[in-house]
């Protein structure tokens, strides 16, 4: 018997803010659109698989918007790690892949928010005022 993959897919949900991570299988995923909500409630990811494209319809933590991003469904399935990027940030707002990379990934978003909201409390438009 064949064992059916599985793909992890994580956010940070803008409105609570706490990492979400989900699993599904590629049948889950392939069985119809997926909607994949934070536990709060009140964001959540969609993921649909149409033909030799996914399309991921993704919560933004820093700009506070939805992203529509899509790739291919080999990479989608085969893929260790895929990050999908906030255009106007830069920075990461979704991971899909292998379980090991993707919470290794998301911590590392995780930590990189965590300076940045420290950052953004003090005083000064530098994050070191005397080099700049």
């Amino acid at each position: 018997m064949i064992e059916d993959a599985k793909r992890s897919i994580a956010f940070l949900c803008p409105v609570c803010r706490q990492p979400v991570i989900l699993e599904r299988t590629v049948f889950q995923l392939a069985a119809s659109g997926s909607r994949l909500p934070c536990p709060c409630g009140k964001s959540a990811l969609t993921v649909s698989l149409m033909g030799d494209q996914v399309r991921l319809t993704v919560p933004c933590l820093f700009c506070e918007q939805e992203h529509t991003v899509s790739c291919s469904t080999a990479a989608f399935l085969q893929e260790k790690t895929l990050a999908f990027s906030c255009a106007n940030s830069g920075l990461d707002c979704c991971y899909v892949g292998e379980e090991g990379p993707v919470f290794a990934a998301l911590q590392r978003l995780e930590e990189a928010v965590d300076k940045l909201e420290a950052a953004s409390g003090e005083k000064g438009a530098f994050l070191d005022e005397l080099v700049m």
